[in-house]
């Protein structure tokens, strides 16, 4: 129920939830779950580097740096 919340604390609401229903169909959320290990990191970052569909719609420009980083929390 997000009556009477600012789309800000709305939003906070649904990322919330949405981190209980991963919990509560146990879903693996880490990279590691899935057999992926850091020495992939390079592969990763340069491969997700060619997707330019995915950096379209994102409001900031991501280095391979940034993806780096991305790649490296979700361990």
């Amino acid at each position: 129920d997000i009556e009477g919340l600012s789309e800000y604390e709305a939003a906070e609401s649904l990322v919330d939830c949405l981190f209980r229903l991963i919990e509560d169909v146990s879903i693996p959320t880490r990279l590691s779950d899935y057999g992926v290990s850091r020495d992939d990191i390079p592969k990763l970052v340069a491969g997700g580097m060619k997707q330019k569909r995915l950096f379209v719609p994102n409001p900031r420009n991501l280095t391979e740096e940034d993806v780096k980083n991305i790649y490296e929390s979700a361990f």
